[in-house]
């Protein structure tokens, strides 16, 4: 995730206080949340991104042979650092065609999460960091996803730690590869051109680069290029590679001896705190960095000196000491490039005890005056981070749920954004999905609560994970009554189909349907104005079989003659009515109800768009031609024009 600029407002196109008092301003999950298109398409600008900065590891070659075959799986493995997860992200990414959808798998798929997949679909797999408990679960979902991949015709690369490798089955063997770290310096000369920042190849020989350069794991390499372009953009570290170099060397590989150095030479509890906020809150205006650093000393229990605010050293002066400094427009910057992520990460590891305290800061600190979407987004994201980086991820739900109940009630943009975190997080996003889960399909949920975790999976987890998404929405929409949540649902399926499959199957699991939500969702799910998957898609056939067998006449027959219009309007919709026929079968009852409901609408138009009585006529007649064919009747003996039974005119 890119960090949001910091804003200044020049020409206010939002809230601002204009006047004495308070003012509340409440914010939506939106403005915090990327929609799902929004990160569909950045998540492929992401793998353009990564393509064009990729250097190929040795044997890559072997893995990007075999994947040429449709039906195959990879298992990719190496030591940690080499780049697994980018070399797997690439090799799908640069398979030839477009066709197919790019899905990263899970292995917490439970008895509602079905795997569909479909030719020409490039699935990843990552199992570099699973726990031993969980190998031997890992083994038996890999075989149903190694198995649904092979008769689908779709690729799937799995990435294995050096740990599983060696547990490999012996059947397995022949789909490793092993790949090995590319050079250091060709990585790093790779992301600086790509970026536009000029640099000779004797720069790449500096000598604080040789170390990093030799064994940095390469998400190191890619940070150091993206700070030494930071430091150039910043105008605060010279003008040539030679300076940025020097800035953003100890960014990536030292500053947490100096943080250590630092926060020990501080004896006054208020300057940590200072210094704590202060990384905490970066970019943002300095009377909110200044009053967070008071509630975090209230918050750990420090004594609160009783002096004069006369005495003792100013705010400046205290800034310098810190090596922090108030810019012209009246936020915190930190000296040193970077430095505040260390501030950040030393806190958090070393002192454990604090870490209760800064749950209970944080609750408040979003309320801090001065903060503005952008710092308050920010803030909620290191947070996270830090949470997430300690082990500690049932804080993200502690204060989410704080944040949708009661007074807190308004913060369900920050509160979805916390959890957006865990999802989006290498280690806990499996278990955040669990989570969530089980809080929509088995929790007692606050309505802001519900509704929170309708955005998160509408926006994050559906970009990734859109099956996991849609079992998740379904249970919000259907035991929860969120109006987000059913038109989420229904928006995921009807641009899918097999997202229309799944959740057909969803409704109808075990054999019986939910008795009236269900069949209300599958109503508004057949309307021809928003579905976006071919009218005569196969997958249609069951749910019309279970509405005409589920309801009676009155319910289905809207639906029936809107397809009927639809099909008098468009081309593409032609021949979509003969999948009701198709549907009903050979149940008379139920051919003789279509053919009066067509019969209904061709003479009385029943609502829809207004057409002239030919066009009327034209899609019936179709339509109870194969209505006559369903029956086993010779089309010849039918008239066009005119009814065939007794009981039509009735």
């Amino acid at each position: 995730m890119s960090t949001p600029d910091s804003i200044r407002i020049i020409d206010a196109q939002g809230p601002i206080n204009n006047g004495p008092g308070d003012q509340n301003v409440h914010f939506h999950a939106g403005e915090f949340l990327r929609s799902r298109a929004e990160r569909l398409r950045i998540a492929a600008d992401d793998r353009r991104w990564l393509s064009q900065r990729f250097v190929r590891p040795r044997n890559l070659g072997q893995a990007s042979d075999r994947l040429a075959k449709p039906g195959v799986t990879v298992l990719l493995t190496g030591e940690a650092g080499v780049g697994r997860r980018a070399a797997a992200t690439v090799l799908l990414h640069e398979l030839d065609g477009d066709e197919g959808n790019f899905e990263e798998l899970s292995l917490e798929r439970g008895d509602d999460d079905r795997l569909d997949v479909g030719p020409d679909d490039r699935l990843l797999l990552d199992l570099s960091a699973l726990a031993m408990e969980d190998v031997r679960g890992a083994w038996e979902r890999l075989g149903v996803y190694r198995s649904a991949t092979e008769r689908t015709g779709a690729r799937l690369v799995v990435i294995l730690s050096p740990m599983l490798e060696r547990r490999l089955a012996p059947e397995l063997q022949p789909y490793l590869v092993r790949i090995e770290r590319p050079r250091g310096s060709a990585v790093l000369a790779r992301h600086l051109r790509s970026d536009g920042l000029p640099f000779g190849s004797e720069d790449l020989e500096r000598p604080e680069l040789k170390d990093l350069l030799a064994s940095a794991p390469m998400r190191d390499i890619a940070r150091l290029a993206r700070t030494i372009g930071e430091a150039r953009a910043s105008r605060r570290h010279g003008t040539a590679f030679a300076d940025w170099c020097t800035a953003a060397v100890p960014a990536v590989t030292n500053w947490a001896d100096e943080v250590a150095q630092q926060v020990d030479g501080l004896t006054e509890g208020r300057d940590r705190a200072l210094l704590l906020a202060g990384a905490m809150l970066d970019g943002a205006p300095m009377d909110a960095v200044v009053a967070a650093a008071e509630g975090l000393i209230r918050q750990a229990r420090h004594p609160v000196e009783s002096q004069s605010a006369l005495v003792g050293p100013d705010l400046l002066m205290r800034l310098r000491a810190l090596q922090m400094t108030r810019s012209q427009g009246g936020r915190l910057d930190f000296d040193r490039l970077a430095y505040s992520g260390a501030v950040r990460t030393h806190f958090w590891t070393y002192f454990p005890g604090l870490r209760d305290h800064l749950v209970e800061w944080m609750a408040d600190a979003v309320h801090l005056p001065g903060l503005g979407l952008a710092e308050r987004r920010e803030l909620v994201t290191r947070f996270a981070e830090q949470v997430l980086a300690v082990g500690r991820p049932d804080d993200l739900w502690e204060l989410a749920e704080r944040w949708t109940s009661g007074a807190d009630g308004a913060l369900s943009a920050e509160a979805a954004l916390l959890i957006a975190q865990g999802l989006e997080h290498e280690k806990y996003g499996a278990t955040t999905r669990k989570q969530i889960y089980q809080r929509a399909a088995l929790g007692q949920l606050t309505p802001r609560l519900a509704e929170t975790l309708t955005d998160v999976c509408r926006h994050v987890l559906a970009a990734t994970h859109p099956d996991l998404a849609l079992t998740r929405l379904y249970h919000l929409s259907s035991r929860h009554h969120v109006g987000a949540a059913t038109y989420a649902v229904l928006e995921l399926a009807r641009s899918d189909r097999r997202l229309f499959r799944h959740l057909f199957e969803r409704i109808f699991s075990g054999g019986r349907s939910e008795p009236k939500f269900g069949y209300r969702l599958l109503i508004a799910l057949l309307d021809p104005s928003h579905l976006r998957i071919e009218p005569t898609a196969p997958e249609l056939v069951p749910v019309w079989r279970s509405v005409l067998a589920g309801l009676d006449r009155a319910g289905w027959e809207p639906v029936v003659c809107s397809w009927l219009a639809a099909a008098a309007v468009d081309p593409a919709w032609e021949r979509a009515p003969g999948v009701m026929t198709q549907a009903a079968g050979r149940r008379t009852g139920l051919l003789n109800q279509l053919y009066l409901t067509a019969l209904a609408w061709q003479r009385t138009g029943l609502g829809g768009p207004p057409l002239s009585d030919a066009s009327r006529l034209a899609v019936a007649a179709r339509f109870w031609r194969s209505i006559d064919r369903a029956q086993g009747m010779d089309e010849n003996l039918c008239n066009d024009n005119q009814p065939t039974y007794s009981w039509e005119a009735s």
